[in-house]
């Protein structure tokens, strides 16, 4: 089972409406990823935690560029803590996610969707990055994780939310 977690900080309290709603929508989310492919072997009662962090364009901004050498804002970042076939204990994340609140928040706008699920969409999208998933690799693996991505939210209930171009 994968669990995504929110990572709570402190925050005003309109973020925190949002923040709520997007909590909300974790469990049925993090049960539609399980039942996702994975590309390793796990018992079946595997218990997987991804933790989610908010954080600020700024923050996100100084991450791309130390990690992946790109000096710009981005909506997303995942990092997996998977090395080959090596799994983490028990009580450790797999991986985290980072969503820039205001990238997301101006996509939200964009697509016309509420934040709570433009936030959703971001969190699949670094989720199956960790699981393995890689868009950038070929059009072959865009096309599989786009798939990936429509069918957790649909089975989540969000199946309308527009994906943007990641």
């Amino acid at each position: 089972m994968i669990t995504l977690q929110l990572v709570r900080a402190k925050f005003p309290a309109k973020i925190s409406r949002d923040l709520n709603a997007f909590e909300k929508l974790l469990p049925r989310v993090s049960k539609s990823l399980s039942a996702q492919k994975i590309k390793w072997d796990l018992p079946k009662k595997s218990k997987l935690t991804i933790l989610i962090h908010i954080i600020t364009d700024h923050a996100i901004k100084k991450m791309n560029t130390a990690y992946r050498n790109k000096p710009t804002t981005t909506d997303v970042l995942s990092f997996s803590y998977i090395e080959g076939k090596l799994m983490p204990f028990a009580h450790e994340p797999i991986g985290e996610i980072f969503i820039s609140y205001a990238t997301a928040l101006r996509q939200a706008k964009a697509g016309a969707n509420p934040l709570s699920h433009e936030l959703t969409v971001l969190a699949v999208h670094g989720a199956l990055h960790i699981m393995g998933y890689d868009h950038e690799k070929s059009a072959v693996e865009r096309t599989k994780m786009r798939r990936a991505e429509e069918k957790t939210l649909t089975a989540a209930g969000l199946g309308s939310i527009a994906l943007t171009n990641r």
